[in-house]
C-alpha cells in the first residue's frame, strides 16, 4: 500500500491542482519506497529535488490561478507558499543528515502533513471563490501553464 493513498476527499474540485496535488503525493511515495527498499542517497536525494521543484511549479500555478480570478488571499496564500518550501528545504537538510530509520521516518510523516495541510486547510480556502469566478474559464484560457 501507499503511504499516501489519494482519496476523493483530498481533491480541492480544481482538475489541474488535484493533478499538481497528485504528483506531489507520487513523489512522496517514490521518496517513501526509495527509503524502504534501501535505495542509494543520491537516487533519494534526486527525488526530494524533484519534490522541491514541483511544488514551486505547483505554488505557482495556484498564484495564477488565485491572481487571475482575483482572490483577496491570494498575497497572504503566496506567503504561505514560500514558507512551505522553506519547510521543504529545512525537511531535505534533515533527511541529508538523518542517521536512523527514525528519523527518516518522522520526516517522511512530516511531508505526508505538510501535503495534506496544504491541500485540506489552505487550499480548499479558496475554492469557492474559484469556481464561482469560472475557474474553468480561466484555466481554458491559459496556452501552458506556467
Amino acid at each position: 500500500m501507499p503511504f499516501i493513498v489519494w482519496t476523493n476527499e483530498l481533491s480541492v474540485d480544481v482538475k489541474m491542482l488535484d493533478n499538481d496535488h497528485k504528483r506531489l503525493a507520487i513523489l512522496i511515495n517514490e521518496l517513501h519506497d526509495g527509503l524502504m527498499a534501501g535505495r542509494d542517497s543520491k537516487d533519494l536525494e534526486r527525488i526530494f529535488d524533484e519534490l522541491i521543484a514541483y511544488s514551486r511549479v505547483h505554488f505557482a500555478h495556484e498564484e495564477r490561478i488565485l491572481a487571475e480570478a482575483g482572490y483577496s488571499g491570494a498575497a497572504a496564500h503566496k506567503q504561505e507558499h514560500e514558507q512551505k518550501i522553506k519547510l521543504l528545504l529545512t525537511l531535505q537538510a534533515l533527511f541529508q543528515i538523518a542517521k536512523e530509520s527514525a528519523d527518516y521516518l518522522d520526516i517522511m510523516d512530516q511531508l505526508k502533513e505538510w501535503l495534506f495541510m496544504h491541500m485540506e486547510r489552505s487550499d480548499k480556502q479558496f475554492v469557492a471563490h474559484l469556481k464561482a469566478t469560472g475557474v474553468d474559464a480561466i484555466l481554458a484560457g491559459w496556452d501552458e501553464p506556467e
